[in-house]
């Protein structure tokens, strides 16, 4: 099959797939806390990780650039996690649809970033996201007060202890990653 049907199918499945979870699915996701924080919002992340494996190569930064969209990413995923945003994007489908796209972005520019920028920044990139999911686990499980409106205390705790799940198998796939890469000789 040509390179071009080849990236039109490609594209035509992304974005199919990415429809999907931005409008029939959405209501779905949006019943419970764990569909919205632990399904859409990483599928979407996950799309965008895709998509970035396939045409990234295309896309060239420097490290001061490099540097300056990881920061960006973290600032992204950190918003999607305050409840404020959460309670506003389950509410409002349009703001949960930025969310979608927002995510999506962020997965294909952060496989962009990664395979171009020092080792150091990628494993310190890779290491604060995971601390991040599992200090919003322990956040989501500590307190006894609903953080989100839209959801309850149960979903609101079983959220909480699958991020802090998430947290530790992504810091242990870092830690692979950076004894993988250590012994490595660079060229």
């Amino acid at each position: 099959m040509p390179q071009r049907a080849t990236d039109i199918i490609f594209i035509l499945i992304i974005l199919g797939l990415a429809w999907m979870i931005s409008y029939p699915l959405n209501e779905w996701f949006s019943e419970t806390m764990p569909r919205h924080q632990l399904m859409q919002l990483p599928a979407m992340l996950l799309l965008g990780i895709i998509t970035g494996f396939r045409y990234s190569r295309y896309i060239k930064t420097g490290i001061p650039w490099g540097i300056a969209i990881l920061i960006l990413i973290m600032f992204s995923l950190i918003f999607w996690m305050l409840p404020h945003s959460i309670d506003i994007a389950v509410i409002n489908p349009s703001f949960n649809r930025i969310m979608i796209v927002n995510m999506f972005v962020a997965g294909f520019l952060a496989i962009t970033v990664l395979r171009q920028t020092l080792f150091e920044a990628r494993i310190i990139f890779l290491g604060m996201v995971s601390v991040m999911v599992i200090a919003t686990g322990i956040t989501l499980i500590t307190f006894d007060i609903l953080l989100c409106s839209s959801f309850n205390i149960d979903q609101q705790k079983a959220t909480g202890l699958r991020l802090i799940i998430a947290g530790i198998v992504f810091y242990a796939g870092t830690l692979v990653i950076f004894f993988k890469n250590i012994g490595k000789k660079k060229a």
